[in-house]
């Protein structure tokens, strides 16, 4: 059989609640009508909306320590003043213009990110050190945002072993 049909049996026939050509009494269908009454079937508050304060209240529910994604409060350093343009255009050509993780070359690059990303491996903006620099694409750069003790050690090791091959 082709796959998302199956074929019907006696004990799925019996769990289909509206089956073609039964008919339901209108007090049953009045004790169906309460019994679904509030049921959303898995789609949230899809079309209802929330009120201001109910906005707010969830706002402050998930503000700075209490967000999911709470780094301490790393994101509003600034760089130093040897973040530049031609630093990170010179750690793109040391790359040769390839994404270190998956391989892409800056050419292949579509949508509206034309550039490799230069990421910090210790996540430090203040250590501009070629050796803590790296070359990613976007899609590449934004998965590092996410358990970066891995990503710190991933690319640490990387960097090690492309040193001790050349």
């Amino acid at each position: 059989m082709p796959s998302g049909i199956y074929k019907r049996t006696k004990k799925t026939k019996r769990n289909v609640y509206f089956q073609k050509g039964k008919k339901f009494s209108e007090e049953h269908k009045k004790r169906l009508s309460i019994a679904f009454r509030g049921n959303t079937n898995g789609k949230g508050n899809k079309g209802k909306r929330l009120t201001e304060e109910h906005k707010r209240k969830i706002g402050e529910a998930e503000k700075g320590k209490k967000h999911w994604n709470w780094k301490g409060g790393t994101t509003l350093e600034n760089y130093s003043n040897d973040w530049t343009d031609t630093l990170k255009e010179a750690i793109r050509q040391r790359d040769d213009y390839i994404c270190q993780e998956c391989g892409i070359h800056q050419d292949e690059l579509i949508n509206w990110v034309k550039k490799l990303d230069i990421h910090h491996i210790d996540y430090d903006k203040k250590n501009c050190n070629p050796n803590n620099l790296i070359s990613l694409c976007r899609k590449c750069h934004l998965r590092t945002n996410y358990n970066r003790n891995y990503w710190i050690n991933y690319f640490k090791n990387a960097n090690s072993n492309s040193k001790s091959r050349k």
